[in-house]
């Protein structure tokens, strides 16, 4: 993975940025002060404005780090912080991440997790180069695993009795979702997502820096700068070539593997009576003792 650390990114209702230590009067009002909120989370409800500002202070702190991921939810409407999301924890190894959310109760069913969830997981997919992510809820609150699968992650199981919140020992429903389209470098275990090309009608294919890197991963190449100028070259032309193939009126033509008939030049085989031994023996070198004398063949 690349990693690349808490990224502004807007959507249509909100901002997902890094904290900053004037959130700490929404955070506290909004949700981190309400029970119903953190009924079913392990960090325990706030009891004073100053434990979040506590809380904040080491979150921005870690900011520095390329491998911090934790999003304040700002909804643009009122132009303050109504919730969380951040990265519970990564696997190098797998190329994977859990993320864990939350969101003041009176934005409840509105669709805001869900908006800000799918932004995440485009940039950490896209962007950072994450292969799977992974999310978990306890089964009495079945609200959050509507948001997981709304956001494309997949129900894999429950865990009975395996965790623990703020209500007690619980079951655990896990979700997840694979990048299909992800490969894991075998030497240095990092995590690489195949670029996507676009291009208009009537243009001519340009090939990115991107995807000749990508082609270079997956061929185990090292190019040089000129190597790779070339083969972007050589694979623009080629694509070029094959949209003015598409172009061909191809209306009635019968897809065929071969652009000329085949025909078996080998004749067909002939059963007889006997396997012609006397025949073909009478071929061999001289006989002796039962057995066939021949030339020697190493010196």
């Amino acid at each position: 993975m690349r990693h690349l650390g808490t990224k502004t990114i807007e959507t249509k209702r909100l901002v997902l940025r890094p904290f900053t230590l004037n959130d700490a009067e929404p955070m506290y009002r909004n949700w981190a002060s309400d029970p119903e909120v953190t009924k079913y989370l392990t960090w325990p409800t706030h009891e004073s404005a100053e434990t979040t500002k506590s809380i904040l202070k080491d979150w921005i702190a870690e900011y520095k780090k390329p491998e911090k991921y934790e999003w304040c939810i700002e909804l643009k409407e009122i132009g303050e912080a109504v919730g969380s999301m951040g990265v519970v924890s990564i696997n190098e190894k797998v190329g994977s991440m859990h993320i864990g959310y939350c969101i003041s109760e009176a934005y409840w069913h509105q669709g805001i997790t869900s908006e800000a969830l799918a932004a995440v997981i485009e940039y950490l997919t896209r962007e950072v180069g994450v292969r799977r992510i992974e999310a978990r809820h306890d089964p009495r609150n079945p609200y959050s695993g509507k948001v997981m699968e709304k956001c494309g992650l997949k129900y894999e199981g429950t865990h009975i009795q395996s965790d623990w919140n703020n209500s007690g020992i619980c079951d655990c429903a896990y979700y997840g979702l694979v990048i299909e389209d992800a490969v894991v470098g075998e030497e240095e275990e990092e995590v690489y997502v195949a670029p996507k090309m676009e291009k208009k009608a009537g243009e001519k294919n340009i090939i990115s820096d991107e995807t000749i890197e990508y082609v270079g991963i997956l061929a185990k190449l090292e190019l040089s700068d000129e190597e790779k100028e070339s083969a972007k070259k050589d694979m623009g032309e080629m694509l070029d070539y094959i949209d003015k193939l598409n172009e061909l009126d191809t209306t009635g033509v019968e897809p065929m593997s071969h652009v000329f008939p085949v025909h078996n030049v080998f004749r067909e085989d002939v059963v007889v009576n006997g396997d012609g031994s006397k025949e073909t023996l009478a071929n061999a070198p001289e006989m002796k003792d039962g057995g066939f004398k021949v030339p020697k063949t190493i010196a």
